[in-house]
């Protein structure tokens, strides 16, 4: 499998482009949380909302029409749509206009992928929903498909609803500092993030700075909710995704933790990732929430491109300056010199789908 990766689009906290984004985090400038309230509890906690604030339907048209635009046509395309909370916004808004839930209020899975085959001429589409591992999942789904297409367009897309913000605050799974820790002593949990993305994957290279090699998906089934704590799980689903990419532990210069600094989680990744920093001149470690939220279905795709943005730019998404205390030794220098980085990156979604991508990203050179 190698992948390239073309006309990447984010809209995030972070702004509306992904340039913006990657600005800012090269810059050190963490986004300031928003609030929702839990209208349980009559509390407010943190949140990370997209700017500038859009419908769905503006986001999704926002992604794909640059892509459309930078192609010619999408015809002969195959599109994969992946999200948790697909349009539960509109099934939520249309509750609340008309003062009443009914069950035909709802859409098929497929609804939204269906609607923007029709719109940008897409040959064909598909919806993936595995949870926080759906985009990483459309990702892997899309490079094996690619052969059969002449390219595919993966959109991913989290907005924030009221159903998942009260659903994980009833968890007590969200954020009450604002501070987000991931592997912190301290951490509090994790800060919902609203964002949307989109790229094109391609046989061939022409000017894209990042390819996927490689990635392996699987369900561990110990648990309802989530993986084993002991990381033995995670550990084998990212050596299959190394083998399928035809590598070993020591060609990994950089590790994309999942990093949700929730207690279970962070945990189970912590264990899991101890083998890797066993081995002689281990890989860096990195994390994207603190920058982006925690964008559920999305991340696979959000935290992909934010990453190597800012790798094609010789930086580190860096939020800590003190690793000390922490339970994996996160990079603290946003400096990074190699050319060519290849990454494992970790995407673990509820239920115990646990997805691995593994990327090549090369920086951009620097002209005469």
């Amino acid at each position: 499998m190698s992948v390239w990766l073309h006309h990447p689009q984010l809209h995030s906290c972070l702004g509306e482009d992904l340039a913006s984004a990657a600005q800012r985090v090269i810059a050190g400038q963490l986004p300031q949380p928003d609030t929702f309230t839990v209208h349980e509890r009559d509390q407010r906690l943190p949140c990370l909302s997209a700017r500038p604030q859009l419908t769905l339907e503006q986001r999704l048209h926002a992604m794909l029409e640059p892509i459309r635009q930078a192609t010619g046509s999408l015809a002969g395309h195959l599109l994969i749509v992946a999200s948790s909370g697909l349009d539960i916004t509109g099934f939520e808004q249309l509750t609340c206009e008309r003062g009443h839930f009914k069950a035909e209020y709802s859409t098929p899975l497929h609804s939204i992928a269906s609607a923007l085959q029709h719109d940008y001429g897409f040959a064909a589409s598909l919806t993936l929903n595995t949870a926080c591992s759906s985009a990483a999942n459309a990702l892997i789904y899309g490079a094996r498909l690619l052969p059969q297409y002449q390219g595919v367009v993966v959109l991913a897309f989290e907005p924030a609803s009221q159903l998942i913000q009260q659903g994980f605050a009833a968890l007590e799974l969200t954020n009450e500092s604002g501070r987000y820790q991931p592997f912190h002593p301290e951490r509090d949990g994790l800060i919902l993030g609203d964002a949307s993305a989109a790229v094109l994957l391609s046989n061939r290279q022409g000017n894209s700075h990042c390819r996927l090699l490689g990635g392996y998906s699987a369900c561990d089934t110990s648990s309802v909710t989530g993986t084993r704590e002991d990381g033995s799980h995670i550990l084998h689903v990212s050596r299959q995704a190394l083998a399928n990419a035809g590598l070993t532990s020591g060609d990994i210069e950089l590790i994309k933790l999942h990093g949700t600094a929730t207690r279970a989680n962070d945990d189970a990744e912590a264990a899991g990732s101890q083998h890797w920093l066993q081995q002689p001149g281990p890989p860096a470690l990195c994390v994207l929430k603190p920058w982006l939220g925690h964008n559920l279905g999305a991340c696979g795709l959000t935290e992909t491109l934010l990453l190597n943005a800012c790798l094609e730019q010789g930086q580190l998404p860096v939020h800590t300056t003190d690793n000390r205390q922490l339970l994996l030794p996160l990079a603290t220098r946003r400096r990074w010199t190699p050319a060519r980085t290849r990454i494992l990156a970790n995407f673990f979604g509820f239920g115990g789908n646990n997805a691995c991508l593994v990327l090549e990203s090369h920086a951009r050179k620097e002209q005469p």
